[in-house]
């Protein structure tokens, strides 16, 4: 397995891994419809020089995701911090690594970009992923709020 950034072959792949997630209805027939608006949002990721997304992939099929956003900052010394967010990994190869590979490597781009922290946030009905989250080294330390439009 590697972890490597996305390209844009990968959008399929990291689409159905997000539907998996339940970002949205199942498809028909287990494809993916790659609707134009998810063509435009990957144009604007992958030109955005402080944003990757990462997959791991395994025997040339995509198998996990993530998304690692880099943020300017005026606080602590003008040191950025980042955001991971949309980690998923594909069912049948849940708890075999890659979703600690993932977070390892975002963890290094992250260092190497001079960020001071990372957070996440996790909807409080994924206790699973939450005991995942503690056991790759983030710590409950805050109550996340949000506004939905």
């Amino acid at each position: 397995m590697i972890i490597r950034a996305a390209i844009r072959s990968d959008l399929g792949a990291i689409l159905r891994l997000l539907r998996d997630m339940g970002d949205s209805a199942p498809a028909q027939s287990g494809t993916v419809r790659m609707s134009s608006a998810a063509v435009r949002a990957w144009t604007r990721i992958e030109s955005d020089p402080e944003r990757t997304v990462l997959v791991a992939e395994r025997r040339g099929q995509i198998i996990g995701t993530l998304d690692l956003i880099v943020v300017a900052n005026l606080t602590h010394d003008a040191q950025p911090w980042a955001v991971v967010d949309n980690v998923v990994v594909d069912a049948a190869y849940r708890r075999r690594g890659i979703g600690r590979a993932l977070i390892d490597d975002a963890m290094t781009r992250a260092a190497a970009a001079g960020c001071y922290k990372v957070e996440l946030l996790s909807h409080e009905t994924r206790q699973g992923a939450h005991h995942f989250y503690l056991a790759v080294g983030f710590e409950n330390s805050a109550e996340g709020f949000r506004r939905y439009f």
